[in-house]
């Protein structure tokens, strides 16, 4: 199996939803940092596919794997019967850097501070896209209460002139009973 590119790596990380994105980014830039850092130390180098932080931040999200594929890792099955190790970790593969590549190390570190960037313009346009179409559905909702708030007001206006109306004929009514020129 062919080893993918940094670039190739990146573009499924950004396939990712954003807290899913953030989580494997930060972690994807602390593993390549601590190679750079301490670049003699094994600690850094290797990784328990069956680790907690593993399944549940870099495996879980779309890319992981391959990202450190790109960067050199390379999975290593575990030795039978790890040395005391009665969990399953002991027995989940390793992803192992052999022999880390400065540049390689640099350019991942590089597209994934590039790819947080672009990640974070498109998520704001979507963001900015999703305000935009919650203020016109807002203005046309504000339109329509106006529409039934005018219609509404017209019907009660109505009813009042027609109380109104009709209040003044039982008035007139009622003076013209009082009238003693109307008695006969």
């Amino acid at each position: 199996m062919s080893r993918p590119t940094v670039e190739e790596a990146v573009e499924v990380l950004m396939m990712n939803e954003p807290k899913a994105f953030r989580i494997v980014t930060e972690v994807l830039f602390k593993i390549v940092r601590n190679i750079e850092l301490h670049p003699h130390e094994p600690k850094y180098s290797q990784i328990s596919t069956g680790s907690a932080a593993y399944t549940g931040k870099i495996a879980c999200a779309k890319g992981g794997l391959r990202f450190l594929r790109a960067v050199g890792f390379e999975k290593r099955e575990a030795a039978a019967g790890g040395a005391g190790c009665s969990s399953d970790a002991g027995d989940a593969p390793t992803l192992v850097l052999a022999a880390p590549d400065a540049e390689v190390l640099e350019a991942g570190k590089q597209a994934l501070k590039a790819a947080v960037k672009e990640f974070g313009a498109k998520v704001e346009a979507a963001r900015v896209a999703e305000n935009k179409a919650a203020a016109f559905k807002l203005a046309e909702l504000k339109r329509v209460s106006a529409q039934n708030n005018s219609k509404r007001d017209a019907t009660a206006e109505a009813e009042r002139r027609q109380i109104m109306e009709g209040m003044a004929a039982d008035k007139a009514e009622l003076e013209r009973q009082r009238d003693p020129s109307n008695f006969c």
